[in-house]
C-alpha cells in the first residue's frame, strides 16, 4: 500500500452497536476523525432482536454519504469492521439472512429444559465453562432444541460477520477469533472451539462458520480489503489506549465494561477472557447495566412530571446538574434493572437494590448520584476480582463509550472509585476507529507486529 500523495494512509471503520450503528473515517497519525457519521439501532418490537437488512442498509447509506463527502473506499486503504458481541443470526447458501439477529440481550437461555435446568445452566456444565443467556452457543443449543433453526440455514454468523458478508459477497461466514470467542464454548488457549465439549453437550456445530486465519481478510470492497468483524470490546481497547499494559479501560455504551490487557493467560473465573489480535488477552468484567439504566432514570423523571404536571421535558441536563450539587450522600443504590449473569447461579439480589433510605436522603440529588455511583461500582467490584497479577501496575482509567463520555457524574464516580484519573482521548467512536486502525495495521504489516 502506497501513502496517497504525502498524506497520511486512511482506512474505514464500520461499528455495529447495540443501540446505533456509525461509519468513521480514520486518518493514520490524527487525533480526531475526519469524518462520522451515524444512525439509530433498534429491537424489533417485543424482543431483544434485530433486523439484519435494516443493518445492512443502513451501513450503506453511510459509506454512500461518506464516499459523497470525499472519504469513500477510493481514499483508503481498508475497511475495519467492529460489532456487537456474543448474538448470531442464519444464513442460507447464498450468503442471505434467514432469521432476525439475536443480540447479547437475548434471554431465552434462562428458560428451564424438562428437567428444570435452564439451558444456559446445562451448556455451560457440559461445556466445563460459563456461559450465558445471550452468548451465540447458548442461543443456537436452545433454537435447535426447540426446533427453531429455519430449514434453509446453513450457518450461524454474528451480525458483523453478516455485514463483511456483504460488503465483499462471501456467501459464507468468517469468524474472527474476538467474535468466536464471545459465542462461548471456546478455548482462547488452544485458538478454537472446544469442539468435543460442545458436541458431547448435544450442540449442532456443523453450523459454526470457519474461523478466521490471522491475516485473513473477509474479502474486498470496492477494490479495498475488509476485515473480519472484530469484537467492539477489543476494538474500542484497540482504538482508545496507547499503553494497555499501564492503563485500565472502561466502556459504558448500552452496556459497560472494565477491561485489562495482559500479555500472560491466567485462568479466572473473575473476567471473560477475551483473545486480543494474537498479542495477549483481555480480562473483561461485564455488566448487563450500562448507558441504558442511565436512560432509564432519566426516563423515570421524566414520566413523574408528566404524570403530574403533563408536561413534557428532557431530565438529562437537569439531572447532571441536580448530581453535581451532591457530592456525598448516604444513599447506596446497585442500579442492576437489567439483573446480572449471577441470576443463573442463583443469587438474591442479581437485580437491584436501595438501602439507607432516610428523611435525609429522600431527593433527587442524592438518589441521582447514589445511582451514578453504583454503576461505578459494580465495575470497580468486578476489577477487585481480576488477578492479582494483571492489576498491578495500572495507573490510570481511558473511558470510552458515549454513556460516559456524555455523563460527567459517571467519569466523576469511575475516578473515585478506583482512585485513578480518567482521561478521553480525542477520537470518538472508539469501536469503529478501532476496528480501522486495527485493519490498516492487519493488511499493512500483519497481526504479529501489531503496536
Amino acid at each position: 500500500m502506497q501513502e496517497r500523495g504525502g498524506m497520511e494512509m486512511r482506512s474505514l471503520g464500520i461499528d455495529i452497536g447495540t443501540t446505533s450503528i456509525c461509519v468513521v473515517c480514520y486518518e493514520e497519525g490524527q487525533e480526531t476523525l475526519p469524518f462520522a457519521v451515524s444512525r439509530q439501532n433498534a429491537f424489533l418490537p417485543g424482543t431483544f432482536e434485530q433486523d439484519p437488512e435494516a443493518i445492512v442498509e443502513k451501513v450503506q447509506d453511510m459509506l454512500a454519504q461518506a464516499a459523497e463527502s470525499g472519504f469513500g473506499a477510493d481514499t483508503a486503504e481498508a475497511v475495519g469492521i467492529s460489532s456487537q458481541m456474543h448474538g448470531i443470526l442464519y444464513v442460507d447458501a447464498e450468503g442471505r439472512a434467514v432469521s432476525p439477529f439475536y443480540t447479547w440481550k437475548d434471554e431465552k437461555g434462562r428458560e428451564l429444559m424438562a428437567d428444570g435446568v435452564s439451558y444456559e445452566e446445562r451448556l455451560g456444565r457440559a461445556a466445563g465453562t460459563p456461559v450465558f443467556s445471550g452468548f451465540g452457543t447458548v442461543t443456537h443449543f436452545y433454537l435447535a432444541t426447540k426446533g427453531l433453526i429455519p430449514e434453509q440455514a446453513v450457518k450461524l454468523a454474528n451480525i458483523g460477520d453478516y455485514v463483511a458478508m456483504r460488503l465483499t459477497g462471501r456467501k459464507d461466514p468468517l469468524l474472527h477469533e474476538s467474535i468466536a470467542a464471545s459465542f462461548g464454548g471456546y478455548d482462547v488457549q488452544a485458538g478454537e472451539f472446544a469442539w468435543d465439549k460442545l458436541e458431547q453437550a448435544g450442540v449442532e456445530t456443523s453450523y459454526f462458520p470457519q474461523l478466521a486465519k490471522k491475516e485473513e481478510a473477509a474479502g474486498t470492497y470496492r477494490g479495498i480489503p475488509v476485515s473480519c468483524a472484530f469484537g467492539d470490546n477489543q476494538a474500542s481497547f484497540y482504538g482508545a489506549l496507547d499503553k494497555p499494559e499501564t492503563q485500565i479501560s472502561i466502556n459504558v455504551g448500552t452496556g459497560s465494561q472494565v477491561s485489562l490487557f495482559d500479555r500472560h493467560y491466567y485462568r479466572t473465573a473473575a473476567a471473560d477472557i477475551r483473545p486480543y489480535f494474537h498479542k495477549g488477552c483481555l480480562y473483561v468484567g461485564a455488566s448487563l447495566n450500562g448507558g441504558k439504566v442511565y436512560e432509564k432514570l432519566a426516563a423515570f423523571f421524566e414520566e413523574i412530571v408528566y404524570e403530574f404536571t403533563g408536561q413534557k421535558i428532557q431530565a438529562f441536563d437537569q439531572m447532571a446538574r441536580l448530581g453535581e450539587e451532591k457530592k456525598e450522600t448516604g444513599l447506596v443504590v446497585n442500579p442492576s434493572l437489567y439483573g446480572s449473569r449471577k441470576i443463573a447461579a442463583g443469587v438474591a439480589d442479581a437485580y437491584g437494590t436501595v438501602e439507607n433510605l432516610t428523611f435525609d436522603t429522600f431527593h433527587a440529588p442524592d438518589f441521582i448520584r447514589a445511582y451514578v455511583r453504583g454503576m461505578a461500582e459494580e465495575l470497580h467490584r468486578m476489577y477487585l476480582e481480576f488477578p492479582e497479577e494483571i492489576r498491578k501496575g495500572r495507573t490510570e482509567i481511558v473511558a470510552s463509550g458515549n454513556g460516559i463520555r456524555r455523563n460527567a457524574l459517571m467519569a466523576e464516580e469511575a475516578a473515585r472509585s478506583f482512585g485513578m484519573p480518567v482521561v478521553f482521548k480525542e477520537i470518538q467512536e472508539e469501536a469503529a476507529a478501532g476496528a480501522a486502525k486495527a485493519a490498516l495495521d492487519l493488511f499493512r504489516k500483519g497481526t504479529a507486529e501489531w503496536t
